[in-house]
């Protein structure tokens, strides 16, 4: 009998110290495709949906594709418009059973109005349906929240291990390796997670950070070690798991993947002053511009940035520059 994997993705990046709300119009903004986002150009969220499909049927399984859309980061998502979209991908699933695994992408820093985290509600709320035999994977951004609830719904969760995000196609093909293997008993997934206690931003492009991504794949593919990674968290949120976490995916050994993922979260809180992204101060970011003679000069706002849900609207720059008769400035 012919394996059947059912595939969706949800998420958004909510900013919740934004005084406006995520509703209807910024999921149509960036696309909502009910079954046949495949059948479209990939975007940066619908491109893991486009390799699972092909490796499913690249293996003569059937693929079943339920709701796939994302809204940019912006404020709490209004409550009916999560749990319609939650609902829909769950009556997909219902309608799609019998199903031997889901795959799933995800944000991980999603909130909704009544719900601190969206991610643990949807994997928990398709476990319940599926029931405890059939493979759950799903991929999540590195700026999430790792929740107990996701762990606990999940056979599998793989983050990204890149920012920027270059490389949500190759974790999407990890992930569907580890679940192919887990639906013909290969292997028997266990995960573990470690609260690093930190609140930073990681740019791993760039070391020594960049070092530390690289020791993350070493242990890869090695003694039972499936998968390793690293949320980084999302710092313009108020839910419990807020923070950095290390997370280990082991192969039946629930001890060692504790043991790993700890031993890395440590790690990374020995070294947090070297590999944190260190931000000016206004006072310096100003030193900085009335000295530079080369050229244009950026100033960004850390805490304002459109790109983390914020309205891109703050003058505190803007006084500054006045007030230090810093210009010719835009």
């Amino acid at each position: 009998m012919t394996r059947r994997v059912f595939i969706a993705a949800l998420g958004t990046e909510t900013n919740q110290f934004v005084p406006f709300p995520t509703g209807l119009r910024g999921y149509q903004e960036h696309g909502i495709w009910r079954g046949d986002a495949t059948r479209h150009e990939p975007t940066n969220f619908t491109a893991p949906l486009h390799v699972w499909r092909k490796a499913i049927e690249a293996r003569g399984w059937t693929a079943i594709e339920g709701l796939a859309t994302f809204a940019a980061p912006s404020g709490t998502t209004v409550r009916t418009v999560y749990e319609s979209f939650r609902d829909e991908i769950v009556d997909g699933i219902k309608a799609a059973l019998p199903l031997d695994g889901v795959l799933i992408n995800v944000h991980g820093a999603m909130v909704a109005d009544g719900y601190d985290d969206c991610e643990g509600d949807l994997l928990s709320r398709v476990r319940a349906i599926v029931g405890p035999t059939v493979a759950i994977g799903a991929e999540f951004d590195l700026h999430c929240h790792l929740s107990a609830l996701m762990l606990d719904s999940a056979d599998v969760l793989i983050g990204y291990k890149e920012s920027p995000h270059t490389d949500t196609m190759e974790r999407a093909a990890e992930l569907f390796a580890i679940v192919a293997d887990t639906i013909d008993g290969k292997v028997k997934p266990v995960m573990a997670r470690h609260d690093c206690r930190m609140i930073a931003q990681y740019r791993t492009s760039v070391p020594p950070i960049s070092e530390f991504v690289t020791r993350m794949k070493s242990f890869e593919g090695k003694d039972g070690i499936l998968s390793v990674s690293l949320s980084h968290g999302f710092a313009f949120a108020d839910v419990e798991d807020v923070g950095t976490r290390t997370l280990v995916v082991a192969d039946r050994d629930t001890a060692k993947a504790r043991a790993l993922a700890e031993q890395l979260g440590r790690e990374l809180w020995d070294n947090r002053d070297r590999y944190a992204t260190k931000y000016l101060t206004i006072g310096e970011g100003m030193e900085r511009a009335a000295s530079h003679n080369q050229g244009p000069l950026v100033l960004a706002d850390r805490a304002d940035n459109p790109g983390s849900g914020a309205p891109g609207d703050s003058t505190f720059l803007l006084q500054a520059l006045v007030e230090r008769e810093i210009g010719p400035a835009l």
